[in-house]
């Protein structure tokens, strides 16, 4: 089992499964920037979690970030569970969570230091701005769901139903943020019990937020802190078996912090889901309620953007058994070379 590190003031925890296309762009990046962080005084741990990966995603690992903490787990126990190993081996005062497919422009973290040192004692999470590859600003926060909210989100394309619109992502508290990379004081974390692993994927991020706030803490959106989001799971080829882990997750946020009556209503309004919007954007035509809003009821203008170029996809290959590929390095050049920062 990986040594446990006592003086650092930030652990950063990555869980991949089946991650090699995503690591080869992601972990320079986050190597890079951890050194930073560590030169401005903020102390960095790292620790990877490998959820069972079949392509040499931990190996992979170990070679693109020789300073991290290795987890193999025999078995996929899902993102909640993969975090809560890795946050009982750290001992950063914080604790970060980022999803593979991050990806981390030069400077993202700069602000990061002055944003933990700053926030109040009754601050548990704190989530950055997390940007799109095209400089768009990706939706990151929200409001705990309910029913009501349900509904009142069918108007919106599938992949922005829980989230405020653009205008409404401002520096402050919120309900909720996404766990695709979330800062959260550990101590908090543990005292909550970490994530729950019975949300194998998806509303772990929402019932943490919910439970933490019961317990008289708040959850802060700081977008002074930057990351991109290269690869969200909307902009991937369709997976016909997430849509049944998104209603599953979803049932067990209800059954837990809502009324049961609302709980009973979810099956009618999943139909009911299939019939107003198309299940995914890919392939989308146009929004059957908001036919003047675009492809999948998108706005023609997509909220605030950085000042950069389209940004390249990842790499389609990265050879797990060696050192970064050319074609890695050049995606992960030319990322950086794509974002002029204000």
């Amino acid at each position: 089992m990986p040594g446990v590190v006592h003086d650092a003031r930030l652990t950063w925890i990555v869980v991949c499964h089946d991650s090699v296309r995503d690591l080869g762009v992601f972990l320079p990046s986050l190597v890079r920037a951890l050194d930073d962080l560590d030169a401005q005084g903020l102390s960095t741990d790292l620790v990877i979690v490998d959820n069972a990966s079949r392509d040499g995603s931990a190996d992979l690992a170990a070679r693109l970030a020789p300073r991290a903490r290795i987890v193999r787990c025999g078995e996929n126990v899902g993102y909640g569970a993969a975090v809560n190993r890795a946050a009982e081996l750290a001992r950063g005062a914080w604790l970060a969570f980022g999803n593979a497919d991050l990806y981390v422009p030069r400077g993202g973290l700069a602000g990061l230091p002055r944003v933990l040192a700053r926030a109040p004692s009754d601050v548990a999470l704190v989530g950055p701005a997390i940007h799109n590859s095209d400089g768009s600003l990706g939706l990151s926060a929200g409001r705990f769901p309910s029913l009501l909210t349900l509904l009142a989100g069918l108007a919106r394309a599938c992949h922005r139903r829980k989230y405020l619109d653009e205008r409404r992502h401002v520096p402050g508290p919120v309900d909720w943020l996404t766990g695709a990379c979330l800062f959260a004081r550990r101590d908090v974390f543990l005292a909550a019990g970490g994530f729950d692993p019975g949300f194998f994927l998806y509303y772990e991020d929402v019932d943490l937020a919910r439970r933490v706030a019961s317990g008289g803490h708040r959850t802060l959106y700081a977008p002074e802190v930057d990351v991109m989001h290269v690869r969200p799971h909307h902009g991937r080829p369709p997976q016909p078996n997430i849509e049944v882990i998104v209603r599953a997750s979803r049932r067990r946020y209800f059954a837990k912090h809502r009324p049961r009556w609302e709980t009973l209503m979810l099956g009618g309004l999943s139909r009911l889901e299939a019939l107003v919007r198309p299940r995914s954007v890919r392939g989308a035509r146009w929004s059957l309620w908001r036919p003047w809003a675009g492809p999948a009821g998108i706005p023609a203008s997509p909220g605030p953007r950085r000042r950069v170029e389209a940004a390249p996809s990842a790499p389609s290959t990265v050879a797990p058994a060696s050192q970064p590929t050319d074609a890695t390095r050049t995606a992960s050049d030319a990322l950086d070379a794509g974002r002029i920062v204000p």
